[in-house]
């Protein structure tokens, strides 16, 4: 029966059936062979239940906030100050991106909206100060990839849905891994560089709209303008500090906190002047589509995970596992490998809904935390979407420059390895997911 419903879900994707509709397609005829027709009545109770309740307010009002933040140009600008400020070391610009990713991935929950935001504008900088286009190209991508594991994550929000663990602790548990990762990031960004500083090249005079980029870049130092950089960089921070603190203080629900970000970035975008009618159309347009999208592959996944839960195959799975006495880590390295390969080929949120109905229990009754195989999952996502030939980030940095797919190929392969040494230390140090949750 598992490998039944498993080879026609396999059938369904591979054809081109969009996830969310291919994951309810093989919820109803598994019903129908494997159950009564009678319990299809449970999808739309599903259905019901999760468009109407306010926890799946969460990813909406985060996405609204990342629209605001991304089209009212609050990811240039902190890019533009970090730039500056950086420009004196090995690799400043590419650390700088590697930073901004970081500060944004924080007022986002999206890898390709976080790479695509800071690469509009770091790329054109970094290519024309000489930087390699390989080495721009894997810098930018693997910055990218903490969109979803520096909270809020909507990779995260939709692991809480589906396994129903708290999404505050998930949230919280992603910070000190994500901080890890970005240091790990900039380490290599700075030795790389100072070993091999033809990566970076010699400071080329071009212009850009008339402008020398060496001449702005000098008059903009923070020496001369620190006032104008503080301004730029600390609404931001302020509203990370705030999104955060109300979920690690307990003073606010994932929802409270979705609604203040949300909040906080209109009225950042709108002090700053930059929110204009069309721009407002668009971004409620964005939030609506991505909304649905994460909706519609909530109802899918639950739909198919009750089918899962009915049957009992999940926990026939987590037993079969225990009787032949597969050792745990064994298991876990596999299921890495599979969500790598499933990484390259779909999003986190779809990658998400497939799998962990089938995995959870067996993960739980093998031992595992549910908050640190929350957080691991969504790194192993992150590589995935990085990982040639299909990963999701390298399409997106092949939209938005002109850097050509095989430089971007081999400028990633090398960040593909820092994220490897990062999952490897979480998979051995737990506590270093897990101790922030535990002081809530």
């Amino acid at each position: 029966m598992i490998l039944g419903i498993t080879l026609l879900l396999l059938v369904v994707l591979f054809i081109g059936t969009p996830v969310a509709f291919g994951l309810g397609f093989v919820a109803v005829i598994s019903i129908l062979l494997f159950i009564f027709p009678s319990q299809l009545m449970q999808i739309g109770s599903i259905a019901f239940s999760q468009g109407t309740s306010m926890n799946q307010l969460v990813a909406p009002l985060f996405v609204l906030m990342a629209e605001l933040l991304a089209q009212g140009k609050v990811a240039a600008d902190i890019f533009t100050v970090l730039s500056k400020w950086m420009r004196r070391i090995n690799g400043g610009l590419a650390i700088s991106s590697t930073l901004a990713c970081t500060i944004f991935a924080a007022l986002c929950g999206s890898s390709p909206a976080t790479a695509a935001a800071i690469g509009r504008i770091s790329i054109k900088e970094m290519v024309g100060r000489g930087y390699r286009e390989d080495f721009t190209a894997g810098a930018i991508a693997a910055g990218g990839t903490l969109g979803i594991m520096i909270p809020p994550s909507i990779a995260m929000v939709i692991y809480g849905i589906i396994t129903e663990t708290s999404i505050a602790k998930l949230f919280i548990a992603g910070i000190l891994p994500g901080l890890m990762l970005s240091a790990l990031l900039c380490i290599f960004i700075f030795i790389r560089s100072s070993l091999n500083p033809e990566i970076i090249g010699q400071i080329r005079e071009r212009k850009t709209k008339g402008v020398q980029l060496d001449e702005k870049l000098v008059a903009l130092t923070p020496s001369s303008k620190i006032f104008d950089d503080i301004k730029l960089i600390i609404p931001p921070v302020i509203l990370i500090v705030v999104i955060i603190g109300s979920l690690y203080t307990g003073v606010a629900t994932p929802t409270e906190a979705a609604g203040l970000g949300a909040i906080g970035s209109l009225v950042l975008v709108l002090c700053q002047g930059r929110l204009k009618l069309h721009l407002l159309a668009n971004i409620f347009e964005a939030t609506a589509r991505t909304s649905a999208m994460i909706l519609f592959l909530i109802f899918g996944g639950l739909a198919l995970s009750y089918v899962v839960t009915y049957l009992g195959l999940a926990q026939q799975l987590a037993d079969w596992v225990i009787e032949v006495g597969v050792n745990r880590w064994f298991l876990l390295v596999a299921v890495y490998i599979l969500w790598f390969i499933l990484g390259c080929l779909m999003d986190p949120t779809s990658m998400i809904v497939l799998t962990v109905p089938f995995l959870f229990p067996t993960f739980m009754a093998l031992g595992f935390d549910p908050i640190w195989l929350g957080v691991v999952s969504t790194l192993a996502v992150e590589i995935g979407m990085i990982t040639p030939p299909v990963g999701l980030n390298i399409f997106v940095l092949r939209a938005i420059s002109d850097i050509p797919m095989g430089k971007i190929i081999v400028g990633v392969l090398p960040f593909v390895g820092v994220l490897l040494v990062g999952l490897t230390i979480m998979s051995i140090f737990p506590q270093i997911v897990l101790y922030l949750p535990s002081r809530m």
